[in-house]
């Protein structure tokens, strides 16, 4: 179990590395478009497309990391009043009965939409937009495959703190 836990958090903490770089080109992508929009009169759709490319596969790379390390958002009304043991109870019973259960069907779903994508060979709708639209919906299903993994090793952890 430990060899698994110490696998999963490594893929985890690799893609959020690799996440570091959909973040730079963002940045560089947002900064290029504002310059050639504002001082250029310039609009490029492609660029704006791939804006929203970047970001939504930085976020879907770095779910599962940011859920391993409980930096998540969380409502803390409830959870500060409730005991360690009690909050780690209803970590695992939230896991086991809706976060695997959510991202199976997510990355089922998410094969199929990006398959039925690549078979169409889907573009953007836009005439200046990006082709290949299959590539960024193929980030879904492995992004919720991530958090997936992520849950498992939460899992890990929460139960071998409460065996332990």
């Amino acid at each position: 179990m430990v060899i698994l836990k110490r696998i999963v958090d490594y893929i985890l903490k690799y893609t959020a590395y690799i996440g570091r770089f959909f973040l730079i080109a963002l940045m560089l992508t947002i900064i290029i478009d504002v310059v050639g929009r504002r001082f250029m009169n310039t609009s490029s759709v492609a660029l704006q497309e791939l804006e929203w490319h970047f970001h939504g596969a930085l976020f879907l790379l770095c779910l599962g990391f940011t859920y391993m390390e409980d930096a998540h958002v969380r409502v803390d009304l409830f959870r500060e009043k409730f005991t360690d043991k009690t909050n780690r109870l209803i970590e695992i019973f939230g896991c086991l009965f809706f976060l695997i259960p959510y991202c199976t069907v997510v990355i089922y779903f998410g094969i199929e939409f990006t398959l039925k994508s690549y078979l169409a060979n889907e573009v953007s709708s836009a005439a200046e937009g990006l082709s290949h639209r299959w590539i960024i919906k193929s980030f879904l299903p492995l992004g919720f495959l991530l958090l997936g993994l992520s849950a498992v090793s939460v899992l890990l952890n929460k139960s071998e703190d409460e065996n332990g």
